[in-house]
């Protein structure tokens, strides 16, 4: 039985804690949070659990395998940093960090110290995504011309860090997964309508080196919550919509074939559309925090690299940081640093 350490009690700490304890294989040893009030009220749904407003006596504990980090970004580096020192597993919600210096710093000292460093890119395991990109990689929808996500919701508004930080993320790590590939360059466009300085809603566009777009609009200043992504093939097209728990995955049979001469007429401009219906394939449903929380345990118990591992989330702080360029800077296009460009 593996004992984990929860930092952040909030908004998302809380799921953390309870998807280790649903997979059977994980204790929930210590919750670690500033606010008294907050760790007394999750504290009293984990009674075994020991309780501390400062991170150290967890760290302290030989008995505690690995620290989950769930707190606002600017403490992340900080925190995953002492408990690796510590030799603890580290678990840290997205972003990774809030710079690629501070990603770069965790990485190495992850592989000093021989721990695993798993970044919380929860859509990375969520199953209606994996058929998607199974979809994508079949190559049932063609050539794929683009994509467009759709991640809006009126609220929760945060103030340590803008939507393109807080939902985009989630959109970017889907993109980089959906293509096994990173894009070129990025242009972003955001404004600040309810905190000055924290942009509320953010549009940007990605390119790829052999010919896709995807557009990403993240906002939590939006009427609707909305989590879809559209995929247009030169085939096919699909859409994957998170909330549509019947049919989370729709195929579009639907392309142009564009007859010779010119579209002068509306008749010819119907028969260049080829409409064959839709299909909605049959796809099992998961739980994805708690897929992502035992995917964890049997990285610590194998040794074997996670998905979302520290090399993962630095690829998305580093597309953030330029999409944040981008924006400081009237939208102009900038170029998304790989991997292994040097410093």
């Amino acid at each position: 039985m593996f004992r984990i350490a929860v930092v952040g009690t909030g908004h998302w700490g809380p799921n953390i804690a309870r998807s280790f304890e649903l997979s059977g294989r994980a204790q929930v040893a210590w919750l670690c949070d500033p606010d008294a009030g907050r760790l007394e009220i999750v504290g009293s749904r984990y009674p075994d659990a020991k309780r501390s407003e400062s991170l150290e006596p967890a760290l302290d504990d030989p008995a505690v395998d690995a620290i989950a980090i769930s707190t606002p970004v600017r403490h992340h580096h900080a925190l995953a940093s002492r408990a690796l020192e510590a030799g603890k597993h580290v678990l840290v919600e997205k972003p990774m960090t809030g710079t690629s210096d501070d990603a770069r710093s965790l990485i190495r000292l992850a592989e000093k110290q021989n721990r695993i460093l798993m970044v919380g890119h929860v859509f990375q395991y969520n199953a209606s995504l994996r058929a998607l990109k199974a979809l994508i990689d079949s190559g049932e929808l063609g050539d794929i011309h683009y994509l467009d996500f759709e991640r809006t919701n009126l609220g929760p508004v945060r103030t340590d860090v803008n939507a393109l930080w807080d939902l985009a993320s989630h959109d970017v790590s889907i993109l980089f997964d959906l293509f096994s590939a990173t894009p070129k360059d990025v242009s972003a466009r955001g404004q600040s309508f309810l905190n000055s300085g924290i942009e509320d809603a953010v549009f940007s566009t990605w390119s790829f080196e052999n010919g896709p777009l995807a557009h990403i609009h993240a906002s939590w200043l939006n009427p609707r919550k909305v989590r879809r992504i559209t995929v247009v093939g030169n085939q096919r097209m699909a859409i994957w919509d998170d909330l549509d728990l019947e049919a989370p995955i729709r195929i579009f049979n639907k392309t142009v074939v564009l007859p010779d001469g010119v579209l002068d007429t509306f008749v010819a401009h119907k028969t260049a559309v080829v409409d064959g219906g839709v299909t909605i394939p049959k796809v099992a449903l998961n739980a994805p925090l708690q897929a992502e929380c035992e995917h964890f345990l049997d990285c610590i118990e194998s040794g074997a690299t996670p998905r979302s591992d520290g090399v993962s989330g630095l690829r998305v702080v580093l597309a953030l940081e330029a999409a944040t360029e981008s924006m400081r800077n009237e939208s102009r296009l900038i170029r998304v640093p790989p991997l292994d460009e040097p410093r």
